[in-house]
């Protein structure tokens, strides 16, 4: 499947233990200077001590490029009740502060987010592994 530059939606399906569930994050695809960014902003240095900032990196990061969650997904507290959430401004459970509580309580998720999309790099294929078109 050909990479599509510029991908406004992508979905990360993620197996989550706290809910024994899988669940469904969708991402656009990062800039190229939002690829720089992270990278300086998970690793600094000041004059010869470099301090490693990768949680914080996967959060700031990982929450720009969130777009939405799948629905059925999410639930959020109302009363002490649990309620369906959708970021889907035309699903009857849309909530506007979906991202605010994605953010508040699924933190461990926006950062495997961001580990997939921003660290999980490319690799060289072998002449064993490449496949011509049409295959």
């Amino acid at each position: 499947m050909p990479r599509i530059i510029g991908a406004e939606r992508n979905e990360l399906i993620i197996n989550d233990p706290l809910s024994n569930s899988q669940l469904g994050l969708y991402y656009r695809n990062p800039t190229t200077s939002e690829r720089q960014g992270y990278m300086n902003s998970a690793v600094k240095r000041i004059k010869n001590k470099i301090t490693l900032h990768q949680a914080e990196a996967r959060m700031v990061w990982g929450m720009k490029i969130l777009v939405g969650i799948r629905d059925g997904d999410f639930l959020r507290l109302v009363d002490g009740r649990p309620v369906a959430m959708s970021s889907d401004p035309s699903s009857p459970d849309y909530f506007d502060g979906w991202k605010d509580e994605i953010a508040a309580g699924c933190g461990d998720l926006v950062m495997a987010l961001a580990a997939v999309v921003f660290d999980g790099g490319a690799e060289i294929a072998t002449p064993e592994d490449e496949v011509t078109a049409g295959e």
